[in-house]
């Protein structure tokens, strides 16, 4: 994952150039590696929808046994809480670079293509096709490219706000203390609660375009995202604060887990009430210290280049593009299969991520003009 640094800076405004000049120059390879890991809790998300508490699925929901359901109930809390939140964190990293090397004009050209062109093309033919082929009728949905669109939407904001407020020299500041981050996760997940009275969690605006519940963390996070880079926080995350907040991490998962099963199975998230609340500060909680942990993790052990991790990461983004009409068809083909739930999910995430990166590696990205559109 390059972030590129222009050699012509002299008609830069001085904000710009000194952006510029202490933005990395090389491979951030913890970021690349993480993207990875992201990429392959995409698939798994998708893979345990009919086998555990998901959502509105096109595959029908299975009953299992109550310890497949407790611990796909567990997966399917927990990852969600974190994973496209940091998402979308990761990816707002590199705007500001690509915004000042392009220029607004090209930037958002290439945005859209990079974004548009592959949700026109799933959203005309991929998901109408899957949907005749599952349901027995075409499907008009943004899918799982819902994403790109926010990405898009969030984009284009970023760049109107940059238009209205010109870069200015900063002294860069020290990576948040604990009491700022404290306030960080208090805004978020008032930020939710307060959306989640009318909008609950699994409840989408027309077309798919996006969850409202998860709205204010992906902001969030995107927001963070840009003051992260101009800040240089990815790579400056004190030990002291990631093992605090990996810690709290871990307990999270703990408490969830008592929680649900005193619960009868459930973490209310929407609605009007103190559950509800509970639910929201859960789930902030666990999104800031699951990023906070992973991006001190991968910073400190998976900061190397790799060829393999190079390959993968550089397929990441055609993965998340064509993962979700594969693990489908696996589910569909394995309907009716007496066989435990648990397995169903540990067959369809492990095909699932293996056929994904292996038919973007040597089938997608080698078409015409996909280099072009996928990097």
């Amino acid at each position: 994952m390059e972030v590129p640094v222009t050699t012509d800076i002299s008609s830069l405004g001085a904000g710009v150039k000194a952006a510029l000049k202490t933005a990395p120059t090389s491979r951030i390879y913890f970021l690349d590696n993480l993207r990875i890991l992201l990429a392959i809790l995409v698939v798994l998300d998708h893979a345990a929808q009919p086998y555990g508490p998901g959502g509105a699925w096109v595959i029908p929901s299975e009953p299992g046994s109550p310890l497949d359901y407790l611990i796909l109930l567990m997966f399917l809390i927990t990852v969600p809480s974190f994973f496209m939140g940091l998402f979308f964190m990761v990816s707002a990293y590199f705007v500001p670079s690509s915004l000042e090397r392009k220029g607004a004009v090209k930037f958002l050209k290439d945005r859209l293509v990079k974004l548009g062109v592959p949700i026109l093309i799933f959203m005309i033919g991929v998901f109408p096709a899957l949907g005749y082929l599952v349901e027995g009728q075409p499907v008009i949905t943004f899918g799982h490219l819902w994403f790109l669109a926010l990405l898009l939407i969030f984009s284009t904001i970023y760049v109107a706000y940059r238009h209205a407020k010109k870069p200015s020299p900063q002294v860069k500041k020290a990576f948040p203390g604990n009491a700022v981050i404290l306030a960080f996760i208090v805004a978020m997940a008032l930020g939710t609660f307060i959306v989640g009275i009318w909008f609950p969690i699994n409840q989408w605006v027309p077309f798919g375009l996006f969850e409202p519940y998860h709205l204010t963390q992906y902001a969030m996070l995107f927001a963070a995202g840009i003051v992260a880079y101009r800040e240089g926080w990815m790579d400056a995350i004190p030990k002291a604060t990631a093992k605090l907040w990996s810690s709290i991490a871990v307990i999270l998962v703990i408490l969830l887990l008592f929680v649900v099963i005193l619960n009868n199975g459930d973490l209310p998230m929407g609605g009007l009430s103190l559950g509800a609340l509970f639910g929201s500060f859960w789930v902030a909680f666990m999104c800031v210290s699951a990023c906070i942990a992973l991006l001190a993790f991968f910073n400190n052990r998976l900061n190397a280049p790799r060829p393999i991790t190079k390959t993968l990461a550089s397929n990441t983004f055609t993965v998340y593009l064509i993962q979700l009409p594969i693990v489908i068809l696996l589910q569909y083909l394995l309907i009716g299969i007496n066989i435990d739930t648990l397995a169903k999910f540990v067959i369809v995430g492990a095909l699932g991520v293996l056929l994904s990166f292996a038919l973007s590696h040597f089938v997608i990205r080698r078409l015409p003009y996909a280099k072009y559109i996928l990097g």
